[in-house]
């Protein structure tokens, strides 16, 4: 059984391909081919996840935009071109059509996910735009950390967001509120990599055990966890569709320190039969969201054959249902 996250969109057929070759069970995180069905690649593609680009990376926007009290200037600083992770502003942008007080300053690729790409990103802005930026919208927390080191060199405490989870902006944001006179950030947009990881050894079990997924379960949403900075009023944001965490219940979760807060067997139809319970939200990918990850028909290959299956909506909306309905049984840690 193969896990992986391609560093770049083009990398994932090579890599899919060569584990179907073998037989072997593939799973794809976050990265993805341009129109890359799993189907065509065969049985052995099991599943691709993403958080969904558009409504997760509004997300920190829209609390980034509350805090800056609706109007003033923003920068953003964006991972790799060509990553569909750097998409996330896409949904920045969708969220800033209802703040007509916030303007961007300017938004570029960074061309890495390294703090040393953030801090690049950053000394540029702050040389091109200087006080006038009040707030940060980074693509990743670990470009957030990076520019939070060249606000502090420059007195400058304002506000930025992250994402993916990763424990480092957990601590600072734990550590840096809105009072401290440092840079801070806001919230951490959570992926459950934890959960993924175990998540994928259930499901590849259960593949070498005969079962085969849906159609709508091969590509799949999985959503994402707010956690915010605990000097913040979480009744501010009520109307972000989202859900919060603590940073504590986070890190218990996240971070669990020999311990897992899931029940890997009842993930498993081998192990739990008609009781599985996948534990967190997941929902198929519907082909009107495959802009999402920038399959356009620009780019749409010629001749590509697309199963009837994706036309299928009563079929979407059965297994969306299925999902949502087990994942509400209790076993969900965050719920």
């Amino acid at each position: 059984m193969v896990a992986a996250t391609a560093p770049s969109d083009s990398g994932v057929q090579s890599l899919a391909e060569t584990a179907a070759s073998e037989g072997v069970p593939f799973f794809e995180y976050w990265s993805m081919g341009k129109w890359l069905l799993p189907s065509s690649i065969g049985p052995e593609f099991v599943q691709y996840q993403i958080p969904e680009t558009f409504h997760a990376g509004a997300i920190p926007a829209q609390i980034l935009f509350e805090e800056m009290g609706g109007e003033g200037n923003y920068v953003m600083i964006l991972g790799p071109e060509g990553h569909i992770g750097s998409y996330r502003n896409q949904g920045a942008r969708q969220a800033q059509e209802d703040y007509p007080d916030i303007d961007l300053l300017d938004a570029i690729y960074s061309g890495g996910w390294t703090r040393r790409h953030g801090r690049e990103v950053m000394s540029s802005f702050v040389s091109n735009y200087g006080d006038d930026i009040d707030g940060v919208y980074a693509n990743n927390g670990t470009l957030g950390l990076g520019a939070a080191s060249v606000l502090s060199e420059n007195d400058m405490a304002i506000p930025f967001t992250g994402f993916d989870g990763a424990s480092p902006n957990i601590e600072h944001l734990q550590n840096n509120g809105p009072d401290s006179g440092e840079p801070y950030q806001l919230q951490e947009q959570a992926a459950p990599p934890f959960w993924q990881g175990g998540w994928f050894v259930a499901k590849a079990w259960d593949w070498l055990h005969g079962w085969r997924p849906r159609i709508p379960e091969r590509m799949m949403w999985v959503r994402t966890t707010t956690v915010l900075n605990p000097g913040l009023d979480q009744s501010s944001f009520s109307d972000i569709e989202t859900r919060f965490a603590t940073p504590e219940e986070y890190l218990s979760v996240a971070y669990s320190d020999g311990h897992s807060p899931y029940d890997w067997k009842a993930a498993s139809i081998e192990e739990s039969g008609d009781d599985w319970d996948p534990q967190h939200e997941l929902v198929p990918i519907r082909q009107s969201e495959w802009e999402q990850l920038q399959w356009t028909e620009d780019n749409r290959p010629s001749g590509l054959t697309i199963p009837d299956d994706y036309d299928n909506e009563q079929l979407f909306d059965e297994v969306e249902e299925d999902y949502r309905s087990r994942n509400e049984n209790g076993m969900n840690p965050y719920l």
